[in-house]
């Protein structure tokens, strides 16, 4: 399977899974600071314990990007990031 090829800067959609959407939304926009940014509520999980949330931001660089993926894993009330 081939790579996909990305063109960067491109607008990129990350899906963040977690139990607590009040502490999803503040740990964003303490990370994201002053960069432009959109949140939306997504889906809740059929048990109703988790919530999942699209973020939705310009990326610069495939490493920007890849930075942005594993600081929001990395975050205490995030369970996955997609």
């Amino acid at each position: 399977m081939e790579k996909q090829i990305i063109e960067y800067p491109c607008q990129w959609s990350f899906r963040i899974i977690g139990a607590e959407e009040a502490l999803i939304r503040c740990a964003v926009e303490k990370y994201m600071k002053k960069a432009a940014y959109q949140l939306t509520a997504s889906n809740v999980s059929s048990s109703g314990k988790y919530i999942s949330i699209n973020l939705e931001t310009i990326v610069l660089t495939e490493d920007i990007r890849n930075k942005i993926y594993l600081d929001l894993k990395n975050m205490t009330c995030v369970k996955m990031v997609l």
